[in-house]
C-alpha cells in the first residue's frame, strides 16, 4: 500500500504554517519543507509536526531532494515564500528534481508578470505552474482563505478538490476558490484586490478624521459611529476591526493614540496603481491610497509645513450621517474602479473572467469581504458595471448633497480627503457628457500634430487643425 503523499508545502513562515494545518484538517497527508539555516533555520519542519497536532502524520524535511522523492505523482507542491529572489531560487532548484506532470502552485504575493514568465518556462519543460493569490492573513490561512489561480488549466482539475476544501465558503456555501485564467490572472486579481483594499482603509481613516474635526464628537462618539455603520449595509471586515481596535486603550488613553502616523506598504499598491496606468484605467482611489501612504511617511516635512502653514479650526459642523454617506458612495466608486481594472486586464491578456465569480472569491475569507461585495455576485450576473445597476444609481442620486457636504468641510477644515476626492471627481468626469478633453487634443495637436477626431466628420480618420498651415 503506497501511503506517499502527493501534496507538499515549501515554506514554513507565518502562511506555509497556517495552510500547512489548514490542508491537515481536510484530511491532506502532507510532507513540509523548510530550508536549513544553521543557528537561525533548523528543524522548523520537524518542530512544527511536534508542536501542532493536526501536523503529527505529515513528514518533515530540511533536505529538497529528500522532500521531493518524499511525493507520489504527479506531485502537487505549494510554495510560500517571499515573491523575488527566494521563488527564484527554489524554484531553480525545483525544475531539476521534478518530472513532467508535477504541479508547482506559487501563493506569495508574486508581481503578475513574472507569473507569467514564471509560467511559460515551466511550461517547456511540461512542469504545470499555477499563480495563486491568497487572502486572509494568518486567519484566513488557517480557517479558510480567498484562492485566486492562474496558469496552467490543465493542472487546475488536479489540486481543485484539495484547494475548494480549504477555501473559506461564503454564506451561500460556495468555496472561495477559482481557476480564473492562464498565466498572472491569479494574481493579477490579488494585486487589484490589494489595491481596493488600500482604498478601503484610507476611506476608513478619512472619516475618522472627518468625524474627529467636529469638537462636539469625542472618542466615544467615533467608535460608537463605527460599531453602529456595521449593523448596516456597510457592513465590512475592515470596518469591523476598525471598530474593534479603537476598544483598546492603555492607561485610559485609546490606544490609537499611540501609534506614529507613518504608513506603510509592501509594494502591491505600487503595482496596482502601475497596472491601471499601463492598461488605461482610471484607478484613482487605489492610487490616491497609495500616496496617501507614502506623504504620511515623510513625518518630518509634516511638522515643518504644519508651523508654517497653520489649520483653520473653525467648527464647520457635519452629521455623522453626511459623513457615512461619502463613505459609503466612495465605497462605490472604488470596487466600480477595481472590477473594471480586472474587465480589461482580461480583455488584453484573454483571460475568460467572470467578474460575479471574482466578487464570490472576495465575498468570504479575505480582507475585503463585505455585504457589498456579496451584493456584487448577483449584481455582475446581470449587469455589465457596478454604475449600471439601478439601486446603486439611486443610491448615489441621494447622496450627492451629502457628499458634497462632506468634501466642503473637509476643503474648510484642510483636511486632505484624498480618496473621498478621487471618488467624487472620478464620478463627476465619467458621468460628464461634455468634457474639457476637445482643449487638450488642440494642444497636442498644435505642439506635436497628434491629430484629432472632428465632431462634424464620419472619417474616423484624423484631422489637423488651421494653426497646422499656419505654423508653416
Amino acid at each position: 500500500m503506497n501511503n506517499k503523499p502527493n501534496w507538499g508545502i515549501i515554506g514554513l513562515g507565518v502562511m506555509g504554517t497556517s495552510l500547512s494545518r489548514n490542508f491537515a484538517r481536510k484530511g491532506v497527508a502532507l510532507a513540509l519543507y523548510n530550508r536549513y539555516v544553521k543557528g537561525k533555520e533548523e528543524n522548523i519542519a520537524k518542530k512544527h509536526c511536534s508542536n501542532f497536532p493536526e501536523l503529527q502524520s505529515a513528514l518533515p524535511f530540511e533536505d529538497l531532494n529528500e522532500f521531493v522523492n518524499a511525493l507520489e505523482s504527479p506531485r502537487k507542491i505549494l510554495l510560500m515564500l517571499p515573491a523575488g529572489l527566494a521563488t527564484d531560487s527554489i524554484l531553480n532548484e525545483l525544475k531539476f528534481l521534478l518530472a513532467k506532470g508535477d504541479v508547482i502552485i506559487e501563493g506569495g504575493n508574486s508581481h503578475y508578470e513574472d507569473t507569467e514568465k514564471r509560467a511559460e518556462e515551466l511550461a517547456r519543460q511540461g512542469i504545470h505552474f499555477l499563480g495563486m493569490g491568497v487572502s486572509g492573513g494568518e486567519e484566513g490561512a488557517l480557517k479558510g482563505p480567498s484562492l485566486m489561480l492562474g496558469g496552467a488549466e490543465e493542472a487546475y482539475p488536479l489540486v481543485a478538490e484539495a484547494l475548494e476544501s480549504i477555501a473559506a465558503k461564503n454564506s451561500d456555501g460556495s468555496p472561495c476558490c477559482a481557476y480564473l485564467g492562464s498565466g498572472g490572472a491569479g494574481h493579477f486579481v490579488k494585486m487589484v484586490h490589494n489595491g481596493i483594499e488600500y482604498a478601503e482603509m484610507q476611506l476608513l481613516a478619512e472619516a475618522f478624521e472627518l468625524a474627529g474635526a467636529n469638537p462636539l464628537n469625542n472618542f466615544t462618539t467615533l467608535r460608537e459611529m463605527f460599531g453602529a455603520w456595521q449593523n448596516t449595509a456597510s457592513k465590512s471586515y475592515l470596518l469591523d476591526i476598525t471598530h474593534a481596535l479603537l476598544n483598546f486603550t492603555e492607561n485610559g488613553r485609546p490606544f490609537i493614540d499611540l501609534i506614529k502616523d507613518e504608513a506603510s506598504n509592501k509594494g502591491t499598491g505600487a503595482w496596482a496603481t502601475a497596472a491601471g496606468a499601463a492598461l488605461g484605467n482610471s484607478n484613482t482611489l487605489m492610487t490616491a491610497a497609495l500616496h496617501a501612504r507614502f506623504t504620511s511617511s515623510n513625518k518630518e516635512a509634516r511638522e515643518k509645513g504644519a508651523k508654517r502653514f497653520p489649520r483653520n479650526t473653525k467648527n464647520h459642523e457635519i452629521s455623522l450621517e453626511a459623513i457615512k454617506k461619502a463613505y459609503d458612495t466612495s465605497r462605490l466608486i472604488n470596487h466600480h474602479q477595481g472590477f473594471e481594472m480586472i474587465r480589461s486586464a482580461a480583455q488584453i491578456y484573454g483571460w475568460k473572467m467572470n467578474l460575479s465569480t471574482i466578487a464570490r472569491l472576495w465575498s468570504e475569507g479575505c480582507i475585503i469581504k463585505s455585504d457589498l461585495m456579496f451584493s456584487l455576485i448577483d449584481l455582475f450576473k446581470f449587469n455589465e458595471t457596478l454604475l449600471e445597476h439601478k439601486p446603486f444609481i439611486d443610491e448615489i442620486n441621494s447622496s450627492l448633497t451629502a457628499w458634497e457636504q462632506a468634501l466642503e468641510r473637509g476643503l474648510k477644515l484642510r483636511i486632505p480627503l484624498v480618496c473621498m476626492n478621487s471618488a467624487w471627481h472620478y464620478f463627476l468626469a465619467i458621468t460628464q457628457k461634455q468634457s474639457n478633453a476637445n482643449l487638450i487634443q488642440a494642444q497636442r495637436d498644435y505642439f506635436g500634430a497628434h491629430g484629432f477626431r472632428r465632431t462634424d466628420s464620419k472619417n474616423e480618420g484624423l484631422h489637423h487643425g488651421p494653426w497646422a498651415t499656419q505654423k508653416k
